[in-house]
């Protein structure tokens, strides 16, 4: 594997770090909103349009690809007398599934570092 190579995995893991460091906080505030009247839920769209764009350009991840975590509000999910439609336990479900990516992500991003590390020093 080149240098170019694994820069571009570093880039790629750094987005999606960067994306699941968004989703969190918009989780967050989803929980901090629970009981607020007329509150609407929030979500972070970035993996599917990372996939979509990464279609237009053959499956490339480099510095091209240039997009960026969505944030919108959840649409035809069902709301409560108060108007609100957070439903606090597929917000701790997606917090916990959330942390566990970031996770993975950040084991990835180590790897990749390690390797690119090797790359350089040649051991």
């Amino acid at each position: 594997m080149n240098m170019q190579s694994l820069q571009s995995q570093v880039d790629f893991l750094g987005r999606l770090i960067s994306a699941a460091d968004v989703r969190q906080k918009v989780i967050s505030q989803n929980i901090a909103n629970v009981n607020t009247p007329n509150y609407q839920r929030l979500q972070v769209d970035f993996e599917q349009l990372l996939l979509q764009e990464m279609k237009k350009t053959s499956g490339s991840v480099g510095p091209e690809n240039q997009v960026t975590p969505v944030i919108s509000q959840t649409l035809g999910q069902t709301s409560r007398s108060d108007g609100n439609n957070v439903d606090i336990d597929q917000e701790i479900g997606e917090l916990n599934k959330n942390a566990l990516l970031q996770q993975v992500y950040l084991h990835l991003m180590r790897t990749e570092l390690s390797e690119m590390k090797m790359a350089m020093t040649g051991s």
